[in-house]
């Protein structure tokens, strides 16, 4: 879960993404500040929530700096990402988010979700659900491939 929270609701709706991801065996889960990402570390991820408040229909900086350093990454090409964001009324940052994850060759796995302020007990249900359909793509990546058979 990489993100940018000012007032803290883009922070809760990562803890929801993070409590239903949780809840797929043989899952790890990170919560990561997107002013803090460790960038070697990121790449070994299976699966990615990129989550910003709406910044005049717009994302945060920190996030915008996340897409442009994995731009050219071949690392993170084909990895499964899902969207968040809460906004104050209005802004459809989910847009942006989805055009920039594209750009950089991720696989979106369903819309997001995007709250207006703090998410109530419906955007709960809705987040841990998305954070587990994530877990489910992500899985699918890491798992062993067969070889040949003989």
């Amino acid at each position: 879960m990489i993100y940018h929270s000012e007032t803290g609701h883009t922070h809760v709706l990562a803890e929801l993404l993070a409590e239903g991801a949780q809840g797929v065996k043989g899952i790890e889960v990170k919560l990561v500040s997107a002013d803090e990402v460790d960038y070697v570390e990121a790449a070994r991820a299976d699966g990615y929530a990129v989550g910003s408040p709406d910044y005049f229909n717009y994302v945060a900086g920190s996030i915008k700096t996340f897409f442009d350093r994995i731009l050219y990454d071949e690392r993170f090409k084909g990895k499964p990402y899902v969207g968040f964001s809460s906004h104050a009324g209005g802004g459809d940052v989910l847009t942006c988010i989805d055009s920039l994850a594209r750009t950089c060759g991720l696989r979106r796995v369903g819309p997001g979700i995007a709250t207006p302020g703090r998410p109530d007990d419906d955007d709960a249900v809705k987040a841990r659900q998305l954070g587990q359909a994530l877990a489910e793509a992500a899985k699918e990546i890491s798992a062993p491939k067969a070889g040949p058979r003989r």
